[in-house]
């Protein structure tokens, strides 16, 4: 622990006091970051891309309250995007760039984030001169890519999905069951007894509970297939969210005291939430494209969720083999043939 310490204390030392802001939006290509006013906060959005002419693609991310971008919007599967698309980044309110001590602790609720989306979309809107965006939705992004679907589909081409969240707490129990029976099999007894120590019943679950059951989960390979020795949340994770220019120290500082604070905030609001009874139907093409070993976000849910959608303007489902929980990272070049294929022409 104090050696975790340490390199955080380096790090924030070792990085600029503040993060850098800039602006370019040309027919050449897209580089924005700024703090936009989205729901009455200051909220980070970074939109890169190759051509003006391309069209704009949102991409919420999962957590919540998990930085994007250190991680997301550096990945490789996004510069190839930035190919084809106009990608917007946003980290949402309470996370990242996108967190303030001002922040009413009442504004964390399901439908401030959906509302949140429809300022961010009316706004890329204006700014890059389009009639309609692509929405993905990503982990507990799906959460709010579905409602906002269902919600405003004359904004969109289509919703495309990673990691379908549908129902958060029957999903923890599936999660519980699924290291339950993996610890049970390899007579590991250290797990067995963390678990002994998880309350499941409704009421009682917290998030330290769940996030304890995560990293036994990533640990058996429900949520990158093949995780290696890396922990679900580990060192490397939190130094290169430390270290990105998209920080200011009082960021990085921030990131260190509250590293839960939305999850912490929509805790309730989740354990809740069925998105069945909040997007029972959406009026745009939809695509899940789903692991099919994923268990942190169970895929066995979103087939049931898929298969119930009333999506008059048609659905595809399209399975990843080889992927748990991230397939646009784990097979990107199906993935990028999905999209390029399947989901480009709807524009």
């Amino acid at each position: 622990m104090r050696i975790l310490m340490l390199s955080i204390v380096v790090t924030l030392v070792m990085v600029s006091c503040t993060g850098y802001r800039h602006s370019v939006i040309s027919e050449d290509g897209v580089y924005y970051y700024q703090r936009v006013e989205l729901g009455g906060i200051k909220q980070s959005v970074m939109i890169r891309g190759k051509s003006l002419a391309n069209p704009v693609m949102l991409f919420l991310h999962g957590g919540p309250g998990f930085p994007l971008f250190p991680i997301d919007q550096t990945s490789r599967v996004m510069q190839e995007l930035e190919e084809d698309f106009t990608m917007v980044y946003w980290e949402q309110r309470g996370t990242g760039g996108s967190f303030s001590w001002r922040l009413a602790r009442k504004s964390l609720t399901v439908d401030d984030f959906v509302d949140d989306t429809y300022e961010l979309v009316n706004f890329i809107r204006e700014v890059l001169g389009v009639d309609k965006v692509y929405l993905w939705g990503h982990s507990w992004g799906s959460s709010i890519g579905a409602i906002f679907s269902s919600r405003y589909p004359e904004l969109l081409h289509a919703y495309i999905s990673t990691g379908q969240s549908v129902n958060p707490f029957k999903n923890e129990r599936l999660c519980y069951e699924f290291v339950l029976e993996k610890a049970t099999r390899d007579n590991d007894k250290r797990a067995l007894r963390q678990l002994e120590r998880v309350d499941t019943l409704h009421h009682n679950y917290s998030l330290r509970d769940a996030l304890l059951v995560r990293s036994w989960v990533y640990k058996y390979g429900g949520v990158i297939m093949e995780p290696g020795g890396a922990g679900y949340i580990d060192l490397q994770t939190i130094v290169a969210n430390l270290k990105s220019p998209e920080y200011g120290l009082l960021d990085r500082i921030n990131m260190v005291l509250m590293p839960y604070f939305s999850a912490e905030e929509l805790w309730s609001d989740l354990k809740e939430l069925d998105i069945r009874d909040h997007a029972p139907r959406i009026d745009v093409p939809v695509y899940f494209l789903l692991g099919r070993f994923d268990i942190i976000v169970s895929s066995s849910l979103a087939e049931e969720y898929f298969h119930d959608l009333e999506a008059p303007a048609g659905k595809q489902l399209v399975w990843f083999d080889e992927s748990a929980h991230r397939p646009h990272h784990e097979e990107m070049e199906k993935f990028l043939e999905v999209i390029r294929t399947m989901v480009l022409p709807c524009e």
